[in-house]
């Protein structure tokens, strides 16, 4: 993320005023609006980085159920909050999700080799670098 993002952003932010319609300078920027924009941003970014934290320190496949499991919680939230309806089948189906990804976890975390700790704080590392630090050469058994 901090190689990518800074720039992203020189592209982003040079590109708006071409392939905004309306424009941003045509936009009106009172503090309301200003202020809602800038909470977005903020809490899109918190999002993006909770998801590459996850990513460092869990595996590829519980990423992608984290994902799914915002936009399960982001779809029921909507309905629960805001009355919104997505219908009957999605409601549903977001539940049936929200049931496997725990089953999942379930199964993750009781086939998880308890660790031994002597006594020092523990961080959290990736599973990256365990796979270095075991193979010497630096290639793991799933390296692409």
């Amino acid at each position: 993320m901090w190689k990518t993002t800074p720039i992203t952003l020189l592209f982003l932010v040079s590109m708006i005023p071409f392939l905004d319609p309306p424009g941003v300078l045509a936009f009106n920027w009172n503090l309301s609006n200003t202020s809602a924009i800038l909470m977005s941003a903020i809490l899109g970014f918190l999002l993006q980085w909770s998801g590459a934290l996850a990513l460092g320190a869990t595996s590829a496949i519980s990423h992608v159920v984290l994902g799914q499991f915002k936009t399960c919680v982001l779809l029921l939230g909507s309905y629960y909050l805001f009355g919104s309806n997505p219908g009957t089948t999605s409601i549903l189906g977001a539940f049936v999700a929200i049931g496997g990804m725990s089953f999942y976890t379930y199964l993750n975390i009781r086939t998880a080799k308890p660790k031994q700790h002597s006594g020092k704080t523990s961080s959290v590392k990736s599973k990256l670098s365990e796979e270095n630090r075991e193979n010497h050469n630096g290639y793991g058994g799933e390296s692409v």
